[in-house]
């Protein structure tokens, strides 16, 4: 069952589509149109060789380069390691000090405002959404139902009074919050900027297409045009599976991502190659077969020195990045959004 609140999130999304779509492609040539234009993602590590392994890289002449990413060892910040509020304080008393700490480079306050905002933006959105979800389920007909449909609709129902009362419980650190405070966007750009895989994943997947604030911050776009391949390249080198399947996915144009990466990327089968290659060698016993099908159906699709380049690319990227997270977790077909991120 989808989580309560998915489907007002939906609904928004769809509503600014069109929007997005078209402030987003009038200015994706400037950002892919052509080699040179911009500079490399700033998280490249130097080989044995000399060679860059940026994630994402592509011979001179592709279509994407990068804007790079305000992570803190590039704005010169030194490690910060003051010690973050208690849990449980509310987050009026802890937003002043966490926003300034964080601007200031501290991404131990970036990840921490994320992640309270995050908690008080999604308990808003559930109080508010979650009693007509469930008072629409009761009202339905059950008398045609099989006892095994019974079992679902009792089971969700449980689940939407669990959803509810951890909402109950999260509001009560969020009172006395304006809404500014209440906007994730910018806090969520932030923390991603200063490494946060959590935000990052939460970014590139569009969260601030259901933002309540996008009407009133149309900047967010631009921003997201000029940040996003930044910040998922980023990620991937922090072996983040999320953001890889964001990625192929995006490169594949199949749908299974959300229009802003979409639209900013567009399809690439060379990319898209590349990072199945990525996927499948994290690929667990269940997902391989799946994995080794649309390789070779996009190996097809290739001239022979680009699906060299890209296994090179591929499996140089997976030693490097992922030996702490070997295991590609995420399935073939999911293209990770945002979630409860854990402390």
């Amino acid at each position: 069952m989808p989580q309560p609140g998915s489907k007002s999130r939906r609904l928004r999304t769809v509503i600014v589509a069109a929007v997005v779509a078209a402030v987003i492609a009038a200015g994706t040539w400037t950002l892919i149109g052509g080699p040179g234009k911009h500079p490399s993602l700033k998280t490249t590590t130097e080989t044995t060789t000399g060679a860059s392994a940026t994630p994402g890289a592509q011979p001179a002449g592709g279509k994407h380069a990068a804007v790079a990413s305000k992570s803190a060892a590039q704005v010169g910040h030194p490690p910060i390691t003051r010690a973050l509020p208690s849990p449980g304080i509310p987050l009026a008393q802890t937003y002043a000090g966490l926003k300034a700490r964080a601007d200031a480079g501290d991404a131990a306050a970036a990840s921490r405002l994320f992640r309270d905002t995050y908690r008080c933006v999604m308990a808003q959105e559930r109080l508010r959404d979650t009693p007509s979800i469930a008072a629409r389920l009761l009202e339905d007909d059950t008398s045609k139902l099989s006892a095994e449909q019974l079992t679902r609709r009792e089971k969700y129902l449980a689940n939407l009074q669990d959803v509810l009362r951890k909402a109950q419980r999260d509001s009560q650190l969020c009172e006395g919050l304006d809404e500014n405070q209440l906007l994730l966007t910018p806090v969520m750009l932030e923390a991603a900027h200063l490494g946060d895989v959590s935000a990052s994943t939460c970014y590139v997947s569009g969260y601030m297409l259901s933002d309540s604030g996008l009407f009133d911050h149309p900047e967010w776009l631009s921003e997201y045009k000029n940040n996003v391949l930044a910040i998922a390249e980023s990620a991937v080198a922090q072996g983040d599976w999320g953001v890889v399947a964001q990625l192929q996915h995006a490169y594949a144009g199949d749908g299974y991502t959300m229009l802003g990466l979409r639209q900013i990327v567009g399809p690439d089968p060379a990319q898209n190659y590349r990072y199945l290659k990525l996927r499948r060698l994290g690929a667990n016993d269940e997902n391989a077969t799946y994995y080794d099908k649309e390789l070779s159906n996009a190996a097809h699709r290739l001239p022979a020195d680009q699906v060299t380049a890209g296994d090179a690319w591929a499996e140089d990227t997976y030693l490097r990045y992922f030996a702490a997270a070997p295991e590609n977790t995420v399935g073939a077909y999911n293209s990770p959004t945002c979630s409860d991120p854990s402390d």
